[in-house]
């Protein structure tokens, strides 16, 4: 009678699988295409998984800005040290970096070349003009916008050569409340800070494109892509690159690889749409990964 009542058990358990087996294979399938999706995803103009790594030498280990000059020379900086690095494109291995002093230690955060001027983003929202810095040796950097506040944390400084302006975008500031990315705009023309934001950039947007709600989303670097016209940002917190167009409207939200990526701190573009990426050394040495375009 025991063993007549676990087979009808086992009968009953069977029949109930047997109608769940639909609903179980229909929930795979669906999860496998997300998946698929998530590893599939990737700029347009870009194989995202696929790019030409290069180490960097320990110079350059903290580096958190990069600028591409031409197919020769890209310019950089190191965190908290108050020089400009030469890396040249030629021979990624040589690890001399050529130097030019320009100011004392102090957190900065991105590096930008407008005509024979550098400019370098402190965190606090400050820019460091270095005119002529391509002459080397030891210029003295000129302090030409700070921007009011004691609670504004920025990473990411880049050129938008439409409005003449370098523009800043906050990772961090006052009265986000983590809802928004600020960017403000430094115009050239008449060497002042404009410091009303200049567009904003809604979190809550990047969240629905990814159709994830915990995103998180602190610039750590930016760069107009000079072939497709759209903005590229990248942040390291959160591991994504967020494109939009040149007035921060979202339009494509990508996760970013960790073991890629591990601390992505600076983005440039070449002339032809070649996208450069670095990554700011942990455990290992800092990488520069070159990602060729392909229209």
């Amino acid at each position: 009678m025991i063993n007549l009542i676990k087979k009808d058990i086992n009968l009953q358990r069977g029949s109930q699988y047997s109608v769940l087996w639909p609903f179980i294979f229909l929930l795979l399938l669906v999860n496998g295409a997300c998946k698929s999706k998530r590893v599939t995803l990737t700029p347009k103009g870009y194989v995202i998984t696929k790019p030409e790594k290069t180490e960097l030498g320990s110079k350059l280990r903290e580096i958190s800005g990069i600028f591409w000059v031409n197919d020769k020379v890209m310019l950089a900086n190191n965190d908290e040290i108050g020089k400009i690095f030469f890396i040249n494109l030629n021979d990624k291995s040589d690890f001399s970096y050529p130097t030019m002093v320009f100011g004392e230690k102090n957190d900065y955060e991105d590096i930008v070349k407008v005509d024979s001027t550098a400019y370098l983003l402190i965190s606090t929202g400050q820019i460091v003009a270095v005119r002529g810095f391509a002459r080397g040796g030891e210029i003295p950097g000129i302090l030409v916008a700070s921007l009011p506040g004691n609670s504004n944390e920025f990473e990411t400084m880049y050129y938008d050569n439409e409005a003449n302006s370098l523009i800043m975008l906050c990772k961090s500031c006052h009265k986000e409340k983590n809802a928004m990315r600020t960017a403000y705009r430094f115009d050239l023309a008449t060497q002042k800070l404009v410091d009303t934001p200049y567009y904003k950039i809604d979190i809550n947007e990047i969240r629905r494109k990814l159709n994830d709600g915990r995103a998180e989303f602190f610039p750590s670097a930016a760069a107009i892509n000079p072939v497709q016209n759209k903005l590229y940002i990248v942040s390291s917190i959160g591991k994504l690159l967020v494109i939009t167009d040149r007035m921060g409207k979202v339009e494509t939200a990508i996760p970013l690889s960790s073991s890629m990526f591990p601390q992505p701190e600076g983005i440039t573009f070449a002339a032809n749409g070649d996208m450069y990426i670095s990554n700011e050394g942990q455990d290992d040495r800092a990488t520069l990964l070159r990602f060729k375009y392909k229209p």
